[in-house]
């Protein structure tokens, strides 16, 4: 392996446990059976989503939420372009469709976009975005 790197969301995870913690002091009876999904809900979307790992290989990039959640796999040679974007804070975190095409992210706004050889746009969020650029494009110059 190349290149890899792991981004931690404390943006996501500080939301999740403090929209928990609140839940919680609202409704500290445990009878209360109706809020328990909304925190185990809250728990599930935090294990999933609590980081954003990318690792480029000779041949290709992988990327993936927390534990290997939404793995996606990319060839380097569908690659035609690559650059650090930085993108708007209102588009989220997580999954998302925007305005340059797919946004993968788990913090921040800045981006490193993947323009492939079909046209189509990938965005991954990074804390790291120009040792990624730097790491993909010597491996399209090869």
């Amino acid at each position: 392996m190349d290149y890899q790197n792991k981004q931690t969301g404390t943006a996501l995870l500080f939301v999740t446990v403090s929209i928990a913690v609140i839940i919680l002091v609202l409704a500290p009876d445990s009878r209360d059976y109706v809020l328990w999904p909304a925190i185990i809900t809250l728990g599930l979307v935090s294990f999933l989503f609590h980081s954003l790992n990318i690792k480029v290989s000779d041949n290709e990039i992988n990327w993936s939420f927390g534990p290997g959640f939404w793995k996606k796999t990319l060839k380097i040679t569908d690659i035609k372009s690559v650059r650090v974007i930085n993108t708007k804070w209102y588009y989220g975190l997580g999954i998302r469709y925007i305005p340059s095409g797919w946004l993968y992210t788990v913090s921040g706004t800045t981006a490193v976009q993947l323009e492939l050889n079909d046209g189509t746009k990938i965005n991954l969020g990074t804390n790291d975005s120009e040792n990624l650029v730097n790491v993909i494009e010597s491996k399209l110059t090869h």
